[in-house]
């Protein structure tokens, strides 16, 4: 069992979408840009895979040090910025999905396929269990509710396939179908 370790990051040109997508204001964009810079040391962004069935079964983390950050903010009462903290493990997430599609490419020579997450109707939360046992792994653990341990840790399943496919784009895929980001998409 062996993390894979991965080099995640925000374009920071790209700003402006992601005031636009997280429903912030312009004169929030200097303490969304020092957050990101500061938290940027404290990512240990890595991954585990195991193939079952021609699927890949995946935990992926921003590791415990992004918890630990973040919840100092929170415990200083400070919410807005814990919440834009929150915002930008969401996007060094979806950088680290690039990441582990072309490692798992590079590793087994099949292309991922769409992700279903755990908590999915395809992949109901109480299958936690019993996926994080077939990962065999002791790096995030779950609690009795389920949610992963550290946090921003997020587990999923995806079929490996022969030809590459187009994924669904974020706001597609997204069940919050009256936001202003999905709207202008």
């Amino acid at each position: 069992m062996n993390f894979i370790p991965l080099k995640v990051s925000l374009d920071e040109g790209c700003i402006s979408d992601f005031i636009r997508r997280y429903h912030f204001e312009e004169k929030d964009k200097n303490d969304i840009l020092r957050l990101y810079r500061q938290i940027g040391p404290r990512v240990h962004a890595e991954f585990h895979y195991v193939i079952d069935d021609d699927r890949a079964i995946v935990i992926v983390t921003l590791g415990q040090a992004f918890d630990e950050y973040q919840e100092s903010l929170l415990s200083k009462g400070d919410i807005h910025r814990g919440y834009m903290l929150d915002c930008i493990g969401l996007e060094l997430l979806w950088a680290a999905y690039d990441e582990i599609d072309r490692e798992i490419y590079e590793r087994t020579g099949k292309y991922v396929g769409n992700y279903t997450f755990a908590g999915d109707n395809d992949l109901p939360v109480a299958e936690v269990p019993r996926l994080m046992n077939l990962l065999g792994q002791k790096v995030i653990s779950y609690n009795e509710a389920y949610a992963l341990i550290p946090k921003k840790s997020v587990l999923f399943m995806a079929p490996l396939l022969a030809d590459k496919i187009h994924k669904n784009a974020r706001c597609a895929s997204c069940s919050n179908t009256k936001c202003a980001m999905r709207q202008s998409a």
